[in-house]
């Protein structure tokens, strides 16, 4: 592994919780939604466990890296608190104070954010590569979407909907 691809995995494992509790105090989320939003953030990462599992299969992309127990980690954490957890806040508070705007911003956003994170993995580490062709891609994009949704189905099972709990004091 590479010596860029290391810093990478050790700024993931100790950022990652960090960006998780920035996000729950800008938000104000209350204990019962911080702990949905982590709950979802677990769901997704399995989801994630299951999509990579398949794109190893079909060529579309992988992570070399995936033998080192450290690299696995870090990339478990950073879709759990982050792509889970974090950005599952941001989507509530989105969808609580916009309705259907903030739903369909949320969505496209989330998954803006996974394929750019993604291009920055595969150009600047060796942590990923990509497939030839767009099917890589696309299935990225609807890869991140179903992490996207379950965690909001998640957050939505175990904390209610986004307008019915109340923000925490600021």
């Amino acid at each position: 592994m590479s010596r860029v691809s290391t810093v990478v995995l050790i700024a993931v494992c100790l950022g990652a919780p960090a960006v998780f509790a920035v996000v729950v105090w800008l938000t104000r989320a209350g204990g019962k939604r911080a702990t949905a939003a982590l709950a979802g953030g677990v769901v997704a990462a399995v989801f994630n466990i299951g999509w990579d599992t398949l794109a190893a299969q079909q060529d579309w992309w992988t992570y070399p890296a995936t033998n080192d127990v450290l690299a696995t980690l870090a990339l478990a954490l950073s879709v759990a608190f982050v792509f889970g957890g974090a950005a599952g806040l941001i989507g509530w508070r989105m969808m609580r104070a916009m309705g259907w705007t903030g739903v369909a911003t949320f969505f496209a956003g989330f998954v803006g954010l996974g394929m750019l994170r993604d291009h920055l993995l595969a150009t600047n580490t060796s942590l990923m590569v990509f497939g030839e062709g767009p099917m890589p891609q696309i299935m990225g994009a609807v890869g991140y979407l179903s992490l996207a949704l379950s965690v909001q189905v998640a957050m939505l099972a175990m904390a209610g909907p986004p307008r019915r709990d109340e923000l925490r004091a600021s």
